[in-house]
């Protein structure tokens, strides 16, 4: 099937019933396995509060979810993968299916040299750079 076809059939958040799918969990996160995978070992780190973004997790959660991550990777590692990445798709447009908070360990996986767009990624000029610089520091002081 189709991942597709089955995002269409499901009725109900599938991360929170998914009791039989957890390798290993601590108090409020579990890892597992991706039924859509974009690799043979893709994993996956949940919380069991249904909750769509990572603004919304509690101190305990995030501790939870970053131990399980941790883990996630040394089984990776265990498994001979000297690369993969970890991704969040965060915000209404991030091509989230699943509206459930879900962190993917990917290994060997390329994101590669063109942009979200496909457009050939280009070097930031010293303006760019300087202009961007100022504006994360100037909002990274306002946050608590």
């Amino acid at each position: 099937m189709f991942y597709h076809d089955y995002l269409k059939k499901i009725k109900s958040c599938p991360f929170c019933k998914a009791k039989k799918r957890m390798f290993i969990d601590n108090e409020s996160a579990y890892l597992t396995y991706s039924k859509a995978p974009y690799h043979s070992h893709h994993l996956l780190v949940i919380p069991k509060r249904h909750v769509v973004s990572f603004f919304n997790l509690s101190a305990q959660e995030d501790k939870d979810i970053a131990a399980l991550v941790k883990i996630g990777a040394q089984i990776l590692k265990k498994l001979k993968y000297d690369s993969f990445s970890i991704l969040v798709r965060e915000g209404p447009d991030s091509d989230k299916s699943i509206k459930h908070l879900h962190y993917h360990l990917i290994p060997n996986i390329r994101i590669g040299d063109v942009d979200a767009h496909g457009i050939p990624r280009k070097i930031l000029t010293a303006s760019e750079i300087k202009s961007l610089s100022a504006k994360i520091i100037s909002l990274a002081s306002k946050i608590k």
